[in-house]
């Protein structure tokens, strides 16, 4: 773990980050669910108003890891937070303490927000992630269902 260095994503990183969320739909076998090409990356993270953030973690020339986020607001806790949307590390790489760094490096990245709070969601049958994100201190949110509205 010592040769693991962790950046902030930059847009000559579009390629890599497109890549390590395909290895990670990959791994919920969910890649038929994927419309996103490596130009909305671009466009929707690297533009004059980023819709997100990424940070890669690298082991030498090899990215292994990635955390993508964004800001987001709570008008019942009146403070801002940050919205996990993907957390992924390589297979080898997994059980070595480098998603708990990525998201420490994460916060450190975003004191700026003053955010209160981290919040993600879990594919419900993602029986390893659930144990992880507990043992960081997460919590379910009984009174939340998560809905959404495709094709606005």
């Amino acid at each position: 773990m010592n040769d693991i260095s962790i950046r902030k994503a930059t847009v000559e990183d579009v390629a890599v980050i497109h890549s390590l969320l395909m290895q990670l739909e990959e791994t919920l076998g969910a890649t038929s669910k994927v419309d996103r090409q490596v130009e909305d990356l671009r466009k929707y993270g690297f533009s004059e108003a980023p819709c997100f953030e990424a940070l890669i973690a690298w082991s030498g020339v090899e990215a292994v890891g990635l955390v993508l986020y964004f800001r987001e607001f709570s008008s019942w806790k009146g403070s801002p937070g940050i919205y996990v949307q993907d957390l992924y590390v390589s297979p080898d790489m997994r059980g070595t303490g480098l998603g708990a760094k990525l998201m420490q490096a994460m916060y450190e990245h975003t004191r700026q927000w003053d955010a209160t709070y981290c919040k993600l969601t879990v594919h419900a049958d993602n029986e390893v992630a659930i144990p992880f994100y507990e043992h960081l201190g997460f919590q379910p949110v009984e009174n939340e269902h998560v809905l959404i509205l495709e094709d606005l």
